[in-house]
């Protein structure tokens, strides 16, 4: 098993691009893939988002999101102004574990929101 984190400097720097390429590749040599994308913010429910281009460009149908906030915040300050605290990072973690326990993913791929020191909480966890 493989678990691969894909981060940037900021928005719109090409994270989801990358993510779809790395599954693409992989599941081309026979891998198993699952993509992770634990937050979501800038779009509503109905909306697609970032693993709807995951899935357009390389094909991958095993697909998780955790959460998805509709304003295009960091996830600590969506959830704050929700009223929300954030989620833990080690519930994200165990969320994500679960699928590497599961032993049907030979490399999971994670893309989070932002930049690689966004805040998911109110506890300045980041990804």
């Amino acid at each position: 098993m493989r678990l691969i984190a894909i981060t940037g400097t900021g928005t719109d720097v090409g994270k989801t691009v990358v993510t779809a390429a790395l599954a693409s590749c992989a599941m081309q040599a026979g891998a198993r893939v699952a993509v992770v994308k634990p937050i979501q913010t800038g779009l509503l429910p109905a909306e697609p988002g970032d693993l709807d281009t995951v899935a357009r460009l390389a094909g991958c149908a095993d697909l998780f999101e955790y959460l998805r906030y509709a304003e295009p915040l960091a996830p600590a300050t969506a959830a704050w102004r929700l009223g929300e605290t954030g989620p833990a990072a080690a519930e994200l973690a165990d969320r994500i574990g679960d699928l590497v326990d599961r032993d049907a993913h030979d490399l999971v791929l994670i893309e989070g929101a932002g930049g690689a020191l966004v805040r998911f909480n109110d506890r300045d966890e980041t990804f």
